[in-house]
């Protein structure tokens, strides 16, 4: 009587070939389903990561992503809010600065006036009370200019605008 043992180990050299491909197509097959995919870490470098964890890094850096996104945008707003009132304070400096070198001048032009006029021997009594009837209505309109801006800040400050914002619009 043959041995079951010894007739098995015959048909398997005689098809080893076969043998040993079925055995190869079994191992892979079990590393395959036994073995999940892995690919290299996006935040922790030199880690693998399934598909699953994957996902999960992935949610976690776009919502850190997002969050900086909205930071730099609400800094930028924030910027832009600082720049439009740094530059209406600007304007409103400017436009003080061109009405005190209107006033300069026309003082300067109502006093050169009265000095040709002077320089001249036309002076009469009556130019010269004209000259500084002149003269106190433009020291009255400048005290006027400087009390009104005053009383702007004064209402601004009141209401909690920042100084400028109102005179200029």
């Amino acid at each position: 009587m043959k041995d079951g043992l010894h007739s098995t180990l015959k048909i398997i050299d005689h098809n080893r070939y076969a043998v040993i491909g079925i055995l190869l197509a079994v191992m892979v097959a079990a590393t395959l389903t036994g073995c999940q995919v892995t690919t290299a870490s996006t935040l922790t470098p030199g880690e693998h990561v399934t598909a699953d964890e994957l996902s999960r890094e992935v949610a976690v850096a776009e919502a850190g992503f997002a969050k900086r996104h909205a930071d730099l945008e609400a800094g930028a707003g924030a910027l832009n809010a600082d720049i439009d009132a740094h530059n209406a304070t600007v304007e409103t400096a400017r436009s003080e600065l061109q009405r005190k070198a209107e006033f300069r001048a026309a003082i300067v032009e109502t006093v050169g006036s009265l000095g040709l006029a002077a320089a001249e021997g036309t002076v009469s009594p009556a130019a010269g009370v004209g000259a500084i009837v002149q003269l106190l209505t433009l020291g009255a309109a400048g005290g006027l200019l400087a009390d009104n801006r005053r009383k702007d800040r004064v209402i601004q400050t009141k209401a909690g605008e920042p100084i400028g914002q109102a005179i200029t619009g």
